[in-house]
């Protein structure tokens, strides 16, 4: 890969690889971080990239790994505390007029969304808030589709049960 066409992919893919970090770490600064390495890896292993697939692809798989690295150097609870973006919570439309029943609602989901296990979060995540299809997915994490899909569902099953479960009698709401 020449500098030229580095640029041009960083031109190109440095707005939405960043958007894909930001909303799974949701710290702007673990964000920026992350970004920054995966940039410089890309140009560190520009060799082996071999321009096969969507360039996104290759560079959401670099951030993911890079993503999982730093999890496994941080703690948990602070990287993950809040996975939906401020922008996404300014314009998602949850039913009620009523601002502080929304922001209610945001802190349940988001703590709904911190205790599924990491690689179905991670897959929520990904497939809700980023747009990504299954296969998309599955080329990031390096799992089969149909792991990607069972993920989904499991995430999805989960964070049904653990809403519903606080509007019942007996939950916390």
């Amino acid at each position: 890969m020449t500098r030229r066409a580095f640029e041009q992919l960083f031109l190109i893919h440095r707005e939405p690889v960043f958007r894909f970090l930001l909303r799974l770490c949701h710290a702007r600064a673990d964000a920026e971080d992350l970004l920054q390495e995966t940039w410089l890896t890309l140009w560190r292993k520009r060799h082996q990239f071999e321009g096969r697939g969507h360039p996104l692809g290759y560079l959401r798989q670099i951030a993911y790994r890079l993503f999982l690295n730093h999890m496994r150097r941080t703690t948990r609870r602070r990287a993950l505390a809040h996975h939906i973006p401020v922008r996404q919570e300014a314009t998602m439309d949850l039913g009620s007029d009523d601002a502080d029943e929304q922001a209610v609602l945001l802190t349940r989901v988001r703590a709904a969304l911190e205790g599924l296990p990491a690689a179905n979060r991670d897959a929520f995540v990904m497939f809700r808030f980023e747009g990504m299809t299954c296969a998309e997915i599955a080329g990031v994490v390096g799992a089969p589709v149909k792991t990607v899909e069972s993920r989904l569902r499991r995430a999805t099953l989960a964070l049904m049960d653990l809403l519903a479960s606080e509007r019942t009698p007996g939950g916390t709401r």
